[in-house]
């Protein structure tokens, strides 16, 4: 029992220290359920992908949770077929979503134009009918007055492109809860009081978001004098994180000038997504040497992985040998995987962890034999 004194002095006095006592215990208590729930938190969000903040000396959280990074490359054979319906052109990125997931990755990887193609699938009976690129654009010029030339066409198409885009590969991710990268298309965008057209890389997180873009910098002529496309700026690019690694995209051209190193010096895997738009020769082979072997040697960068696009459509060609390239860290580089066909479709399989080991790596053909 507790007694009361005349002046009741001391029972005060010891129930404001009992007090004191009880919201200390509730304060360490409250903290430590905060400290909890932020660490699951963090759990939770580190395999989403996000963009890093150039020049930022802040270090993202889920950097701080290096984990293994699966990575699917898939280089796509594009087919005039593939052009009849947007059915038709799902189904084939679809299948190759399917056969990738068999590694269960953590990113896939589409070369460059992947998507442009869907701005042609509501011309596909044109297309069927002529015989190059010059003739079908002056049949679709003729029937729609709103289409002067290539240009035209796809700024027309652009908003179909894009919400196509979205219909195929951000319903892929968040069925298959993986992050893709869609390749490129065409989209229109306004840059000053000009309304331009811009070579596009789109990222989607594995919730089917939009995590990041990327327009190309360093045009080709067949971009900028047929196709009539505007350059992005250096200075917009930025380094992606996806389970703690920090990736840097370039787009084809792109990944020849040693600019891009100021943007990408220190990450983990450089991807450089192409469409190389003639045949694969021993030259050729030669000057991608130039491309990302050259970028991750120069920047000590570990990984290295090039994406090719594959196929014909009309007289236009496209051929490349994808690869995953490692740094020594003396200057040099080997690789660790290789397509087996410069001409085929095929899908590349690796996963990198922290270190710059070897990595471990596969390979899908048809068969879909060689993944890990």
């Amino acid at each position: 029992m507790l007694f009361l004194d005349s002046s009741g002095a001391f029972p005060y006095a010891w129930a404001r220290s009992e007090m004191r006592k009880k919201s200390k215990r509730r304060r360490s208590t409250a903290c430590l359920h905060i400290l909890i729930f932020a660490f699951f938190i963090c759990i939770a969000v580190a395999p989403n992908v996000c963009a890093q903040e150039h020049g930022s000396d802040q270090v993202n959280a889920a950097a701080e949770l290096f984990q293994t990074l699966r990575v699917a490359a898939v280089q796509l054979q594009i087919r005039q077929a593939d052009l009849r319906s947007f059915s038709d052109f799902r189904a084939h990125i679809e299948t190759l979503v399917r056969r990738s997931m068999v590694f269960n990755p953590d990113l896939i990887v589409f070369p460059e134009y992947t998507s442009v193609f869907l701005a042609l699938i509501p011309h596909y009976d044109v297309i069927r009918v002529s015989k190059d690129a010059e003739e079908g654009i002056a049949r679709i010029s003729d029937r729609d007055p709103l289409i002067e030339g290539f240009r035209e066409l796809f700024l027309v198409n652009s908003g179909l492109a894009e919400r196509a885009m979205e219909e195929v590969f951000a319903t892929l991710a968040r069925q298959y809860q993986v992050a893709v990268v869609a390749g490129t298309y065409f989209a229109w965008t306004r840059q000053g009081q000009e309304i331009s057209l811009v070579n596009r890389a789109v990222v989607y997180d594995q919730d089917g978001r939009i995590a990041y873009t990327q327009d190309k910098v360093y045009l080709t002529p067949f971009e900028e004098q047929l196709l009539g496309i505007s350059p992005g700026l250096l200075n917009q690019a930025k380094p992606i994180v996806l389970k703690g690694h920090q990736i840097g995209i370039t787009i084809c051209r792109d990944t020849f000038f040693p600019a891009w190193l100021k943007v990408y010096s220190g990450v983990d895997l450089w991807i450089d997504i192409k469409a190389n738009g003639t045949a694969f020769t021993q030259e050729e082979r030669q000057r991608f040497l130039r491309a990302v072997p050259a970028r991750i040697s120069e920047g000590d960068i570990p990984y290295g992985l090039t994406v090719c696009l594959t196929g014909s459509l009309l007289d236009l060609l496209w051929e490349g040998e994808s690869s995953l390239a490692v740094s020594d860290g003396e200057g040099g580089t080997r690789f660790v995987e290789k397509a087996s066909s410069s001409t085929e479709e095929e899908i590349l399989f690796f996963s990198i962890g922290k270190s710059a080991d070897t990595p471990e790596g596969g390979k899908s053909a048809d068969t879909m034999e060689g993944g890990k």
